[in-house]
């Protein structure tokens, strides 16, 4: 099934102001869809300056729901966020989040692109240190999820990772009713473990966030990551989802000096400049 087929959701906000750089993809993680984004991180970049693109994966967001989404893969994810690319017309900056940020990494290792900020990536290998957390405090929600291999079941876990404590309830209640448990399980499996992206330095420059409230991975494995690609690792004051956080703000303003440092244009093509490093 061809992104065209599964009618996906793109929401397209140009900049607001002068340009200052190439356009963004932002590419949601598990459960999530393009709304994540439009809440704070589209506006606020097009505010300063960025054409701002946020897809909805096959049956997240607006997206169609097929009734097949068990069975979709990692590559198909990828094949969704490539179709995008696609409608943009340019190569954008990748930004994904967590399982999104998979799937940027799997579009950038086929491709050149201007650059890549990936905000509280999957860890390849998984967090043993989350999931006993997770099954600790909701064991039936995780070995239902587990035995039916559906991840709609296990969202009462995500949950408690994914939002501060200090949210307004409010908010919360907002956000978790946008929700859904139509991402595959084979896909985040994929993403953990058979079929993960391959960290390796390219010239391209990358930012890495960690959401110091993020227990759900360690800040070492993202810093390992960063260090991977010869890229930057910054922890901001957020917790997983941190583009809907309290403190998204913080991460937005992070992301954009790393923008303008890293990034230029010329003639209409973007190029990265090389030589950002790892934080200790």
């Amino acid at each position: 099934m061809t992104p065209e087929t599964c009618k996906l959701e793109l929401l397209s906000t140009p900049a607001k102001r002068e340009l200052r750089g190439p356009p963004l993809l932002f590419v949601h993680g598990g459960f999530h869809g393009a709304w994540c984004w439009a809440d704070h991180f589209v506006p606020w970049f097009a505010e300063h300056g960025h054409d701002c693109h946020a897809i909805s994966l096959r049956d997240h967001g607006n997206s169609l729901r097929t009734g097949r989404h068990d069975d979709w893969r990692l590559a198909d994810y990828v094949t969704d966020a490539a179709w995008a690319v696609d409608q943009i017309g340019e190569k954008p900056v990748l930004i994904g989040h967590s399982l999104g940020g998979a799937i940027a990494q799997k579009l950038a290792a086929a491709d050149r692109y201007p650059g890549m900020v990936l905000l509280a990536p999957s860890p390849i290998g998984g967090s043993n240190r989350a999931a006993l957390r997770m099954i600790a405090t909701y064991p039936g929600a995780m070995m239902r999820a587990a035995m039916k291999r559906d991840m709609a079941l296990a969202l009462p876990a995500f949950l408690s990772f994914f939002l501060s404590p200090d949210m307004p309830q409010a908010d919360k209640v907002k956000i978790a009713s946008r929700l859904d448990g139509l991402t595959s399980f084979a896909a985040a499996r994929d993403a953990f473990y058979t079929d993960t992206p391959k960290p390796a330095p390219t010239g391209m420059p990358v930012l890495v966030l960690s959401g110091e409230k993020d227990w759900s991975i360690p800040n070492y494995k993202n810093r390992k990551l960063a260090r991977a690609y010869g890229g930057t690792h910054v922890i901001v004051p957020t917790a997983h989802d941190i583009m809907c956080d309290v403190e998204w703000e913080a991460a937005a303003e992070v992301m954009l000096r790393w923008l303008d440092e890293h990034l230029v244009r010329i003639d209409q093509m973007h190029l990265g400049v090389a030589g950002s490093t790892s934080l200790p």
